[in-house]
């Protein structure tokens, strides 16, 4: 028997792929937890193996929602009960508190006698993960990105915001201004300490970059302040993003010397009018934010206070 025959030989090729691949019993108690998960979920084999995956691999930023569901329904939940392959784009919760946007198999695994005994599930970070990280890695080359968050600088965030004006001007293309605002800096650094800060910023920096399309734009404004830029987005298209920003921004808890960190923010949204200058759609979604901050202190109202804000500039 050679070598590639032996049966270990399969698991230990298993353990070492770096893409991600774990196993469920019928009840989806993990059994097994390759490198490549614990590398793209950042929990470790031996802090996983024994929990539900419901517990580990938090989907879709919802963590805390009344009826939470880690995995997608159509995926792991439906494998079990009909045996039919599903195929997935959903956004993981990594441990560190951002989420990441990964592609997922799953498959039954049956007996003998073909009856359903448990799942495997194997995914990886999308193709577009792979392609922003490449073009990160260029930005900072070129001393754009805030080496605090990671996201762009205010300078080129502006540029960009300048550039989406001509357009607009000039082909009637809309775009949006989004701006999220870190709460409760003081309380942070006085429970925990300054240096829980920046890890935070990062967290949110990574959560918000990874819950937008491709062609925005996400910037960092000031101390605890970021702005995106949503190219091609109407007035009508604007609240699915910013539900989508508040549910990445709700799931957060940041890691921090065994504490788990919890997140608050404020939103403030507008979208460009006819004749504006980039100085009239700043100041605009400026006091947008501002009308949401007394809302947006406690996150489960931050989309009410957001809404509030948008709507009392039209």
């Amino acid at each position: 028997m050679s070598e590639l025959e032996r049966e270990d030989i399969y698991q230990k090729i298993l353990e070492s792929l770096q893409t991600g691949v774990y196993l469920v019993d019928r009840n989806q108690k993990i059994l097994f937890w390759n490198e490549g998960a614990e590398k793209i979920t950042g929990h470790l084999r031996q802090d996983v193996l024994g929990r539900t995956a419901k517990e580990v691999v938090q989907a879709d930023g919802e963590e805390d929602a009344a009826e939470p569901s880690s995995l997608p329904e159509g995926s792991l939940a439906d494998v079990l009960r009909g045996g039919k392959p599903t195929l997935s784009e959903v956004m993981l919760r990594h441990k560190a508190g951002h989420l990441v946007p990964v592609r997922m198999r799953a498959v039954a695994i049956r007996n003998d006698h073909g009856t359903i005994i448990g799942a495997a599930e194997s995914f990886e970070e999308s193709v577009s993960a792979a392609d922003w990280e490449r073009r990160q890695e260029k930005l900072a080359g070129y001393g754009a990105l805030d080496p605090t968050t990671g996201v762009l600088t205010e300078t080129l965030l502006l540029s960009h915001l300048r550039e989406n004006l001509r357009t607009f001007n000039e082909c009637q293309v809309p775009f949006s201004l989004v701006c999220i605002q870190l709460d409760g800096l003081s309380e942070l650094k006085a429970r925990y300490g300054p240096g829980v800060i920046a890890v935070v910023l990062r967290t949110m920096g990574q959560t918000l970059e990874n819950s937008l399309r491709p062609t925005d734009f996400l910037g960092r404004r000031g101390e605890a302040e970021f702005m995106a830029v949503l190219t091609e987005c109407s007035r009508f298209d604007i609240d699915k993003v910013c539900e989508r920003l508040r549910k990445g921004i709700h799931g957060i808890k940041v890691n921090w010397w065994g504490d788990r960190v919890p997140v608050a923010a404020s939103m403030g949204a507008t979208t460009v009018l006819p004749q504006e200058t980039v100085e009239d759609i700043l100041a605009r979604v400026n006091r947008s934010l501002q009308k949401s901050a007394p809302a947006g202190s406690h996150l489960a109202a931050l989309t009410t206070g957001w809404k509030m804000a948008a709507e009392a500039e039209e």
